[in-house]
């Protein structure tokens, strides 16, 4: 397949997968700041903090007496997950779940998904309410505008539909990176350049001429980074035309790790049927193994409550950590426990040394919730399986879930980036494409004109 092949290829696929792009890029520079924005417009409530006074000398309640009191307060509920690390000034969020309605053999009905608690108090502060399946974004507010933003950046604010669209368009988007950067390479000669520079000089007999100089300073000019070179520039200088060209080139080849990060990480969040198939072929990942089986019958509540698999979790963690050499970090705020009743088992989550995230805890365990035994340590973040590194790695450089603000600045360049390689791309499409139609439109013309006079 020829060179122009490929160009094609670049520039109708770009045309095609461009409005997605643009939203995406545009989208994710908002994102990239959700926590602070949030907090702006929502300084008493927003998605991550719900301040409360600090009362003067007053400790911090165990998270097992804030679930107690939780569950006191709507005794219709159960509790399947469970923050640890109880935060200064924070409200404590509890997660709750609706029993079973013996009378009814129903779930009780629960308008609410849990409740923020004070952490010095326990006394209630807000009602969390229940997600609905297809969220309604209008009117905009202060408390849902970013929650519509997300939705366009994820689904484009349509559901499932417009997630698998996003997940097809990040695979073309992955190629079309692939094309595009081999389109910024100097094309191949056919023969060597000093075999085509200065001849007249080599053969006409020149007593002063000085093959070693020109041999040099062919080899020179015919440097594959030196004809690289102008592909990494912007004319500033030139025409309109030549400048976006050169933006939508320079810029692309600048950031194109970064593109391929970004394109292929959202492979992984909306089209995961083609990213693990892709992922097992290049990388190493744990065997499969068998599914933990479900219980004949559930358990909705643990035999083990959870202040006591807390204490089994913590141990069977540090066992873990001196088997296989990492190290728990207490200090991270997130560290968490759930329940799975369908399968009798708790899973204890931490943060460690192999984390990748600041954010998450993505260190995690698995053991029985009837015998407390060990049943085995999910695959580490880091170090353990190259698949599982790259993966975790991918979350956190699309979340901007690392290196603090200079990176969160960063990923909001970066969707600025994706938008304006989009819209030069069409820019660009759009004067050769008018150019082109002039063109023949003055060849009609000079066509008819002949006709006429002949």
């Amino acid at each position: 397949m020829t060179r122009h092949f490929w160009v094609l290829v670049h520039r109708y696929v770009g045309l095609t997968i461009a409005f997605f792009l643009i939203v995406a890029g545009l989208t994710g520079s908002i994102l990239a700041f959700y926590d602070e924005i949030d907090d702006w417009l929502n300084p008493h409530s927003s998605r991550s903090h719900t301040r409360v006074a600090i009362p003067a000398g007053q400790p911090l309640l165990e998270p097992f007496d804030l679930c107690e009191r939780a569950l006191k307060q709507v005794p219709q509920a159960r509790i399947n997950l469970m923050f640890l690390r109880p935060q200064p000034g924070e409200a404590y969020e509890v997660f709750l779940e609706p029993r079973i309605d013996p009378a009814t053999g129903q779930p009780y009905p629960l308008t609410f998904s849990g409740i923020k608690l004070n952490p010095y108090t326990g006394v209630e502060i807000e009602r969390i309410p229940v997600a609905p399946a297809q969220e309604i974004y209008f009117p905009l507010t202060r408390k849902n505008i970013l929650r519509f933003v997300y939705a366009l950046h994820y689904q484009l604010a349509i559901g499932e539909t417009g997630g698998l669209v996003f997940g097809i368009v990040a695979l073309v988007w992955t190629v079309d990176s692939l094309v595009g950067f081999y389109l910024t390479l100097p094309k191949r000669r056919r023969k060597p350049y000093s075999t085509n520079v200065n001849v007249s000089a080599r053969h006409s007999g020149n007593p002063c001429r000085n093959d070693d100089f020109l041999k040099q300073t062919a080899f020179k000019q015919n440097s594959f980074f030196q004809r690289w070179k102008p592909a990494w520039l912007v004319k500033w200088s030139a025409s309109v035309l030549r400048i976006n060209f050169d933006l939508h080139r320079a810029g692309g080849l600048w950031v194109w790790p970064m593109l391929i990060v970004f394109a292929w990480s959202s492979v992984m969040l909306n089209l995961p049927q083609i990213y693990n198939p892709v992922m097992v072929y290049f990388f190493e990942y744990p065997s499969e193994k068998e599914p933990f089986s479900d219980l004949p019958k559930p358990q909705p509540d643990p035999p083990i409550d959870f202040r006591g698999a807390y204490a089994i979790g913590q141990r069977l963690m540090a066992e873990q950590a001196r088997l296989k050499g990492f190290t728990v970090s207490y200090k991270q705020p997130y560290s968490m426990m759930s329940y799975d009743g369908a399968k009798g088992v708790f899973n204890y989550f931490v943060s460690s040394n192999l984390d990748i995230s600041s954010k998450r805890p993505e260190t995690a365990l698995t053991f029985d919730a009837n015998t407390g035994k060990f049943i085995g340590i999910w695959p580490l973040p880091s170090g353990e399986y190259s698949g599982v590194t790259v993966g975790s790695w991918f979350l956190a450089l699309h979340f901007a879930w690392i290196w603090g603000l200079p990176y969160k600045i960063f990923v909001c360049f970066m969707g600025l980036v994706v938008a304006m390689l989009s819209v030069t791309g069409v820019y660009i499409w759009w004067k050769k494409r008018r150019a082109a139609q002039t063109k023949l439109n003055k060849s009609t013309s000079a066509k008819i004109i002949y006709g006429r006079n002949n």
